[in-house]
């Protein structure tokens, strides 16, 4: 009973991506049938992408919800399972994604817009400085890949670099790097840095942005 329970609070706490996988799975013979008429394109979001970098997206994504309900099924514990803990009252209202690529996270963006956040894409770290200093109103979180092409190159510490240069100002702000399972070697350096978080997938990521705050839409608001 007891791991029957966790499994329905584990599907609770993914109703809204699981919900999403469904429909992927619905539509996944005509974007199949759409890949082979060639370069054609869907908006999502600001962002254009090619049918095929959509549905990788959507793949990858239903992928790790299926990895993570499986986990849970077999007793492995994961994050989901644990009691819930109480939220802070905010809302994520505004969030900037900080990315060289933010085609990328076309995908994420799209979500987060479904769930009534305003997302504000920078390609660098100055930009995405120059972003905070001018939010009216302020970012309810900031998410940063680690490493980008700067202007003065590519910088393998980007995302290190704008956590220390944000907490030069801001000390309450969340900030998570959304990234490769690499980046989880760099733990201490990120959270020594302020940072509050490491994302290396989707779910992981929403995960992250729940704790710091309710999404307006799912509040009701």
């Amino acid at each position: 009973m007891k791991e029957a329970s966790t499994l329905i609070e584990a599907l609770t706490g993914l109703a809204w991506p699981l919900f999403a996988s469904v429909v992927v799975w619905r539509l996944f013979p005509l974007i199949k049938g759409l890949v082979g008429r060639g370069n054609f394109t869907v908006r999502v979001g600001d962002t254009e992408l090619t049918v095929q970098q959509f549905s990788d997206q959507l793949v990858e994504t239903t992928a790790d919800i299926q990895q993570r309900l499986t986990a849970v099924s077999a007793g492995d514990g994961p994050e989901e399972a644990s009691e819930p803990t109480e939220r802070p009252p905010v809302l994520l209202r505004r969030v900037l994604w900080v990315d060289d690529q933010p085609a990328n996270n076309a995908y994420e963006t799209a979500q987060l817009q479904a769930l009534g956040v305003e997302v504000v894409h920078a390609t660098s770290t100055q930009a995405g400085v120059r972003a905070l200093h001018r939010a009216r109103p302020a970012f309810d979180a900031v998410i940063s890949d680690m490493g980008r092409n700067e202007p003065a190159g590519y910088n393998t510490d980007a995302g290190l670099d704008l956590i220390r240069e944000i907490r030069t100002f801001d000390d309450t702000t969340p900030v998570f790097i959304y990234a490769s399972t690499k980046t989880l070697a760099r733990m201490d350096e990120i959270t020594t840095a302020g940072g509050n978080g490491v994302a290396w997938s989707p779910v992981k990521l929403f995960d992250l942005l729940h704790e710091a705050g309710e999404f307006p839409a799912a509040a009701g608001a």
